[in-house]
Formats: structure tokens, C-alpha cells, sequence
């Protein structure tokens, strides 16, 4: 089962001290660290031993990442500056999806194995609320402005939206064959969704869970991201070792950019560029798409799959 996991979550940016830059943080699934990436240069600054199986990753305040490990029941908490794990939390079932709330009080994670999406405190790692059923819980994506948290229901063609106050379920929009991915335009107005199956993605109205569009993508789309403009939407395809770029007005295609074997998480960085994990050949693809090419592809350890981004 973990073959086939993508660690895709698009993490919003953690709040920090004026003037800090953001940076990169990246999950190497087989190697089993967490590589931070200064993304001007971009180096690596630090590779961080995390244990086996990283998977999703969320940026918290005061430079946390929250590391998920689906086949270890844990949660590793990282001091991005000092570059260290300082805590590893307890999560009964198999932890996959998670999304930080940028105040700190909250990670909100999807247990694939428990079928569930469950509240915990980001210091105890303590269940806080009741557990949301959904069955097959995938990417996560937080909207702290309207307190909602949606979730991928990957084998049953929909996304659920939650209630982040009460953790209850307050409705559902269907999506295509697979949904994994899932991204949330800046503004907030519009969910993306990439359906691996279907081999499309599905646009929702994120106010009222209407479908908008589904827009053909190319085989095996992993990962999804918005640029911070919200005019581009950024779509990974596993084979074709490229992502599809779409125009977020049009809902169209509008070129495409090849990048390193088996693209899967892709994140928008606040400068405009994207980031796109190269799980097959073990590198980080930055890509400009308002000119459509590749500027650098960094190595990193072994088969890196979900990214974050945090503040120094």
C-alpha cells in the first residue's frame, strides 16, 4: 500500500516574524529524512533523519513541520531552524494527510487505515474532538479563513468538507476516479482535485461544493498546486515526467514543463515558482510556469515525494 502513497499536501505558509524567507521542506519517503531547502539558491541546508516512511508533511508557526509516518502510528514534530526532531507523537492507525493550523492549535490528520480524520493537539499529540468518518482519507487541505478543512475520499469519488470548530461533516462534492491531490485556490474560492484514475482534474465551487469543471490533464495526476497569483494551476503527471499547467480563467491547458521521473507533490512557493518532488529520480524540479521551463533540479535522498513550506 505505501507504494503507492503521495505525500501532496499543499501546506500554507506558517506565520513568522516580518521579513523571513520561506523554505522548502521535502519528505524522502525511502530515505527516511526531511532535506530543508533555501529555494533562492536553492541548496539544501540541512537533511534531517526523520525515521522510516515520512510521508505528509504541514508547516506550523514558530518554524514546526509535522512529519507523518503511515506504517510507524507516529507524528514527528521538526525545529525547522535548528534543523532537528524534537518531538514524536503517538497516533493510533496509519497517519497519512495533515494540515497544520497556522495559530498553532491544531493538526488535523487523516488515518487511512482507521478511516478517519481526527483533531489532534500539535504539543500532546491528544485527540481533541471526535473523529470525522471518511473512509479513505487522501490529500488535506485547511481554509482557516472559513474554518473548513477538505478532505480527498479517494476510493469513493468525492471530496468532504469538515467543520474544523465541531469536527463534524457538513457536506460533500463528487469528484473524478481517484481523487487524491487537492489544492485551494488563494482567494479561497475553488478547490482543484487530481484524480489519478480519471486522469482529470475536478474544479469545485469551495462556498458551495458545486462542480465547475473537470479539465482533462494527462495520465496519472499526483499532485496539484495554485500559484500565489491564482491565475495557474500546476498539475503533476507521473508518466509523462512533466506537470500541465492550466489557466485558472479558462480552465484550459495552457503548456506543460518537463521535470525529473514520476513527479508526485508539487507546492507553489510565494515568489511565484513551483516545487515539484521527483519520486523515481530522486530530485526537486523548480519551475517558473509563467515561462514555461525548468530552472533547476536539485538532488536529494531517496525517493522524494511531499513537500511544505515554512519560514526561517
Amino acid at each position: 500500500m505505501r507504494a503507492r502513497l503521495l505525500a501532496v499536501l499543499l501546506s500554507l505558509p506558517a506565520f513568522g516574524p516580518a521579513g523571513l524567507a520561506a523554505e522548502i521542506y521535502v519528505a524522502s519517503q525511502d530515505g527516511g529524512v526531511v532535506s530543508r531547502i533555501d529555494p533562492t539558491s536553492p541548496r539544501v541546508i540541512a537533511t534531517i533523519p526523520v525515521g522510516p516512511g515520512p510521508a505528509g508533511l504541514a508547516a506550523g508557526p514558530g518554524g514546526r513541520i509535522y512529519v507523518t509516518h503511515p506504517d510507524h502510528k507516529a507524528i514527528s514534530v521538526i525545529d525547522g531552524p535548528a534543523g532537528r526532531v524534537i518531538a514524536r507523537l503517538d497516533h493510533p492507525g496509519s497517519p497519512f494527510g495533515i494540515a497544520a493550523a497556522p495559530d498553532g492549535s491544531a493538526l488535523y490528520v487523516g488515518d487511512w487505515r482507521r478511516g478517519e480524520v481526527v483533531r489532534r493537539d500539535p504539543r500532546t499529540g491528544e485527540a481533541a474532538g471526535p473523529a470525522v468518518p471518511v473512509p479513505d482519507p487522501a490529500g488535506l487541505v485547511l481554509d482557516p479563513r472559513g474554518g473548513r478543512l477538505y478532505v480527498a475520499d479517494r476510493e469513493h469519488r468525492r471530496i468532504v468538507a469538515i467543520d474544523t470548530a465541531g469536527m463534524r461533516m457538513i457536506g460533500t462534492a463528487p469528484a473524478g476516479e481517484g481523487p487524491f491531490a487537492v489544492a485551494l485556490s488563494p482567494d479561497g474560492s475553488r478547490l482543484y482535485v487530481a484524480n489519478v484514475r480519471s486522469n482529470d482534474l475536478t474544479v469545485i465551487d469551495a462556498r458551495t461544493l458545486a462542480p465547475v469543471a473537470t479539465v482533462p490533464v494527462g495520465a496519472m495526476p499526483y499532485g496539484v498546486a495554485v500559484t500565489v497569483d491564482g491565475r495557474t494551476v500546476v498539475v503533476s503527471r507521473q508518466h509523462a515526467g512533466s506537470v500541465a499547467l492550466l489557466s485558472a480563467d479558462r480552465l484550459a491547458p495552457d503548456g506543460e514543463v518537463p521535470v525529473g521521473r514520476y513527479p508526485e507533490g508539487v507546492l507553489a512557493l510565494e515568489d511565484g515558482r513551483v516545487a515539484v518532488a521527483n519520486w523515481f529520480s530522486g530530485d526537486l524540479s523548480v519551475v517558473d510556469p509563467r515561462s514555461r521551463r525548468e530552472l533547476a533540479r536539485l538532488p536529494l535522498a531517496d525517493g522524494p515525494r511531499g513537500l511544505a513550506v515554512s519560514l526561517r
